[in-house]
């Protein structure tokens, strides 16, 4: 065989039909593994939905986790540190709002002194806790904190005449304009002293006259805070001291010491009970000094919104003499009773505190006598500022 034709053969053999170039065999197929079978969907409830976002989160936090935990440092794990801290001041901010929230109003101010919050309480002003004491008849059981001061100031305060009054002489007692003030100190977040007085006041009747009432020295002790769990309410022991200073003598009663004790009591619904059992001692028509005792009442609660508060109030004294003169300050000259009568006073009416911002309110009320040797009306209207 020639060699030219055993080649040929070769060729042939090889690729036949001049076929293409050799490939290299097909490999074999890897045989795919069986899906699942779908499960059937759950029904959608609450309780699966919130199973599902359970579960998702869980798997979120895992994920967040182990790339926190990395040894390695990588961008994503930047972004997660910085997504971290986003979402821990956002949390400060509105930690911030709720414990503004908190700390706002006239019903959280025993929680307010608490150890875990007491620095909150004492690191800004606020005039809303305790809140103001000339805006009703009551004063609170809670103090001012240590170096903090209020401004309290009616410009206007009226008192109607009495229908019926024993001046001796017959008649009734007359009646009266001031301009009531009170100044306030923590000494320290327990004790706090006090000033306040009736400032220019004005007497009507046939006998009219002007003049500046006498200024009264006064310190309020917070005793206890309030324990709701024992239905305690939180108290405080008031006293003070009527003077002669800087008054007219129309208006002077003589030195005259007083004492109360001042409760506030949280009742369902939101409503604050604040009330106040006391003694004054004031002259009688023979210029007798004689104790008289007194009680005042308030019932409180915010409406719409924490800024805005109405009451309603009252007081009671067993003696003509009307409240806030030798025992808080009104101006009103001592009008005695004979001993063969028990002429008393009672008070009642409402009014609104709004607390405009951290600094500064404003209140007033509106309120009337019970009886003939009550005032016919008792109004004031005034204003608040915390320091």
């Amino acid at each position: 065989m020639q060699p030219q034709f055993g080649l040929a053969l070769i060729l042939s053999l090889l690729l036949p039909g001049c076929s293409p170039p050799l490939r290299p065999p097909p490999e074999t197929p890897v045989p795919k593994p069986a899906q699942p079978a779908p499960t059937p969907a759950a029904p959608e409830t609450f309780e699966s939905d919130y199973l599902s976002f359970q579960a998702l989160a869980k798997q979120r936090v895992d994920a967040e986790q182990r790339k926190l935990n990395s040894p390695v440092p990588e961008q994503p794990v930047q972004d997660s540190k910085q997504a971290y801290r986003d979402f821990q001041n956002l949390g400060v901010e509105q930690g911030k709002e709720i414990s503004e929230e908190f700390f706002k109003g006239r019903y959280d101010r025993s929680r307010a002194r608490l150890p875990q919050n007491i620095e909150k309480w004492r690191s800004q002003p606020d005039i809303a806790n305790p809140g103001p004491d000339q805006a009703n008849f009551t004063n609170s059981a809670f103090t001012l904190p240590e170096g903090r001061a209020y401004i309290e100031f009616a410009p206007y305060t009226y008192n109607g005449p009495a229908p019926s009054a024993y001046t001796g002489t017959g008649g009734s007692a007359p009646s009266l304009y001031y301009t009531q003030y009170l100044l306030r100190y923590g000494l320290t977040d327990d004790i706090e002293l006090r000033l306040f007085g009736n400032g220019a006041s004005w007497s009507g009747g046939s006998n009219n006259y002007w003049g500046f009432s006498p200024v009264a020295f006064d310190t309020k002790i917070n005793l206890w805070l309030e324990k709701q769990e024992y239905f305690l309410p939180a108290a405080a022991i008031e006293a003070y001291l009527q003077t002669d200073w800087l008054g007219a003598t129309p208006f002077n009663v003589g030195t005259q010491p007083a004492v109360n004790f001042n409760f506030d009591q949280s009742l369902p619904l939101d409503i604050l009970f604040e009330y106040n059992i006391g003694t004054a001692r004031v002259p009688d028509r023979n210029g007798q000094n004689v104790w008289q005792f007194v009680f005042e009442w308030a019932v409180q609660r915010d409406f719409f919104d924490k800024d805005l508060a109405l009451f309603a109030h009252g007081y009671y004294y067993n003696y003509e003499y009307t409240p806030r003169s030798a025992t808080s300050p009104s101006g009103l000259p001592v009008i005695p009773a004979p001993r063969t009568h028990s002429p008393y006073q009672n008070v009642a009416g409402a009014g609104f505190i709004w607390t405009l911002n951290n600094r500064f309110a404003v209140y007033g009320q509106a309120s009337g006598g019970t009886t003939q040797f009550s005032p016919s009306m008792v109004t004031m209207a005034g204003f608040a500022a915390a320091f």
